[in-house]
């Protein structure tokens, strides 16, 4: 009968939709070609950044063959034989060590101290933030803040000092005292961890090397850059440009090797970071390629250095907002739950 035979179709439905067999699906992932483009691009942003800081590296070492910043302490020196002879890269740049506006700013090094000073202390107060929420419900391991702090906080210092000095040649090795040249590395050691300790993570995250295979690699890298510097290049006129190259080519060079766009756990890797994130590292990249080469085109005239300390800003807003949403930089375990079993 009819009603025989509606009992037998909902005692079959109800056997098979028992309670602890409930599973929720997680959304599904991007596609798997849109996955292979994202993971492309990043890749393909790494090879610029080797590529640009190689060409920018090059350029920088011929225009050192017919450059002797001895002999040109100042802006008005441009206009010597010294750095007229410069085929590459701009003369007032190679003079003061920076891309100075002077239009704009009075004092280019005070003003990005002080920028520099506000975003660490944004840093340390979204640290707080970040600890008053969690109420130590969940520790969180993140560096990205603590890291940029100390960063910011170097940074600044290290403009500060040159806003005080007159006369930058009292920054080179001969003139500086045993206290001053450790204090110098020390500054210099905090700037330049961001390069190699970014990419140390990034491995370990990658799970292409353990924690202390990654940390040793980066402690390794960070000790030869700092030591080549203060015994080879020591001197205002070649900071910027070392740090920059050195810090590029370290967070860039070590994804490259280890982390590329074709097995399925590097495509899944790569495809995690946003959009706006590759974004953001090629907008900090444009700034390095064009503050040595057009300071004296178009450079000083919108910002000069400053353009630069604000581009790293907002590489670590994207940074932040990227392990907030669950990036490269967040916690991956979720993400890898495609089913929930309700009970």
């Amino acid at each position: 009968t009819a009603q025989s035979i509606l009992l037998h179709f909902i005692t079959s439905a109800a056997s098979n939709s028992s309670p602890t067999d409930i599973t929720m699906t997680a959304p599904s992932s991007p596609p798997a070609s849109a996955q292979r483009r994202a993971a492309l691009l990043s890749y393909s942003l790494d090879i610029i950044c080797c590529v640009a800081v190689t060409l920018l590296l090059c350029c920088w070492l011929s225009d050192m063959n017919h450059f002797n910043p001895g002999t040109a302490t100042s802006a008005a020196a441009g206009s010597n034989d010294n750095v007229d002879s410069l085929l590459f890269l701009s003369k007032s740049f190679l003079t003061n060590g920076f891309c100075l506006a002077p239009k704009l700013f009075e004092n280019t090094h005070f003003s990005c101290a002080a920028f520099d000073f506000i975003c660490a202390c944004i840093c340390i107060l979204a640290m707080l933030i970040a600890k008053q929420r969690s109420n130590n419900k969940k520790k969180n391991k993140s560096m990205i803040l603590p890291g940029n702090a100390i960063y910011f906080l170097a940074h600044s210092y290290g403009h500060y000092t040159f806003s005080t000095v007159v006369n930058k040649e009292q920054f080179t090795s001969d003139s500086e005292s045993t206290a001053e040249k450790i204090q110098s590395a020390i500054i210099l050691t905090f700037i330049l961890s961001v390069g190699p300790l970014s990419a140390a993570s990034f491995l370990i995250k990658a799970k292409k090397l353990s924690p202390p295979q990654a940390y040793i690699m980066a402690g390794s890298i960070l000790t030869i850059l700092v030591g080549f510097y203060h015994l080879f290049l020591f001197h205002p006129s070649y900071a910027l440009l070392y740090i920059n190259i050195s810090i590029m080519l370290a967070i860039s060079l070590p994804k490259l090797l280890f982390v590329q766009c074709t097995s399925e756990q590097d495509v899944q890797l790569r495809s995690k970071e946003r959009a706006w994130q590759l974004l953001s590292r090629l907008g900090v990249l444009i700034v390095i390629v064009c503050e040595p080469f057009f300071c004296d085109v178009f450079f000083a005239r919108i910002g000069g250095h400053f353009l630069f300390d604000l581009s790293l800003a907002v590489d670590v807003v994207t940074a932040v907002l990227m392990e907030g949403s669950g990036g490269v930089d967040g916690d991956d375990d979720d993400d890898e739950m495609k089913k929930v079993k309700v009970s």
